[in-house]
């Protein structure tokens, strides 16, 4: 590993178990912070220095400048970052989520990325009041949970739609937009900053998850998606990046109100098994929408076997996959504490069966709700995810380390 991913990896950590001493969020034992070799602290399992492999090789590419570096984060409203402000959808929450916040601890790393609408939209707002990077004139959120959409829901280009823009906060030159392709379906362009179109995409065609590509001259750009026809268009994600520096791209792929169940959902290329395996991150941190599954009563054998599938589409494209858990639920409201430590069980012992990595959150946060890291009885606040931003990017950035367990 190198020195500076270590200091850097050491710094979080030491950050945030101050925090979380003054807190009381931490057991004793992680309390005690890094050894100065590779094994992990309490609370990180099945770490085995060799079950990261494809993360490994792809970090050590992109610290040699020769390719980028994409960690995918999968789960539910915990993910996308529901709670992080004072509101559960107040603008510019995005920037606080926990994988927005890992980017940031990552040399190099960034998030200029949005995917689907997250499945956040409520009376509050919607995703283009969470993430202020984004704007529309005429284009609709369709989150509808039954579409089984990766991150749950497409940017939906109506007759009436405009253009729908995009200003990453980073110089960009590169830019890729995922799309479905469907029979009937119509046309967008590509531009920044109001130019001529750098490209022209067809949607129409036989059912498809497809992925349109433009550059433009290096700077701080603002993206514009336009229809050129009265036909509707689906976009599914956005990505921009500056080709010179070779990052580590951090996608938000949480839909919120997600149970285990939602992840497996395949029957249209765009729905979120077929097209988190279309995208292939080289790693796949996975929450899996264990808080909503204990929430809702979900068999822990169906919990195994949606966590199975998931895994085994990752695995096929050579993701490597990291199981996550949730932070407590408040007991009362949610789940009985023995409840959710059953569940967290049956994760760990998911992660020895299946030969991937775990990180326990629920015990890293002692197992119980603590109101300083929660904004409600469900999603932890700025500094709750902070803590698992700091806790993830300890075992991220030393892809060979070890845990005690």
């Amino acid at each position: 590993m190198r020195r500076r991913a270590f200091i850097t990896g050491a710094a979080a950590l030491a950050a945030y178990t101050q925090l979380a001493k003054q807190t009381g969020l931490l057991t004793p034992a992680y309390g005690k912070g890094l050894s100065s070799g590779n094994p992990l602290p309490t609370g990180f399992y099945n770490f085995t220095g060799s079950n990261l492999a494809n993360w490994c090789r792809a970090s050590a590419a992109q610290q040699r400048g020769e390719a980028n570096a994409i960690i995918g984060c999968l789960g539910d409203s915990t993910v996308v970052g529901q709670g992080a402000a004072s509101n559960e959808l107040a603008s510019n929450a995005k920037s606080m989520s926990w994988p927005t916040q890992l980017a940031r601890l990552i040399p190099n790393g960034s998030w200029s990325s949005v995917w689907g609408d997250n499945n956040v939209s409520a009376a509050a707002g919607d995703l283009h009041a969470f993430d202020a990077r984004l704007d529309r004139s005429g284009w609709a959120i369709n989150n509808t949970r039954a579409s089984g959409t990766l991150c749950g829901g497409f940017f939906h280009g109506q007759p009436s739609a405009v253009s729908h823009s995009f200003t990453p906060t980073n110089p960009i030159d590169s830019i890729e937009v995922w799309y479905a392709r469907s029979p009937g379906s119509g046309r967008f362009t590509i531009d920044v900053d109001g130019g001529p179109p750098l490209a022209t995409v067809d949607c129409a065609g036989a059912n498809a998850f497809m992925k349109a590509t433009a550059t433009c001259t290096p700077d701080h750009h603002t993206i514009n998606l336009r229809k050129t026809d009265a036909n509707d268009v689906y976009l599914t994600g956005l990505r921009c990046f500056n080709s010179a520096i070779k990052e580590v791209s951090v996608y938000n792929l949480g839909g919120c109100r997600w149970g285990s169940a939602d992840f497996v959902v395949d029957g249209y290329p765009w729905n979120t098994l077929p097209a988190i395996a279309a995208i292939a991150p080289n790693l796949v941190i996975f929450q899996a929408g264990i808080i909503n599954d204990w929430d809702d009563r979900i068999p822990l054998s169906t919990v195994t076997s949606n966590m199975t599938r998931v895994i085994t589409a990752l695995k096929s494209v050579n993701c490597d996959v990291i199981l996550m858990s949730g932070a407590p639920s408040e007991a009362g409201i949610y789940a009985t504490y023995p409840t959710q430590a059953s569940y967290v069980a049956n994760m760990k012992a998911l992660a020895y069966a299946a030969d991937v990595p775990f990180i326990d959150i629920w015990g890293l946060f002692g197992g119980t709700w603590n109101s300083f890291a929660m904004n409600d009885a469900l999603h932890p606040n700025q500094i709750g995810y902070a803590l698992i931003a700091g806790y993830t990017s300890v075992a991220i950035l030393d892809p060979a380390a070890r845990s005690l367990s």
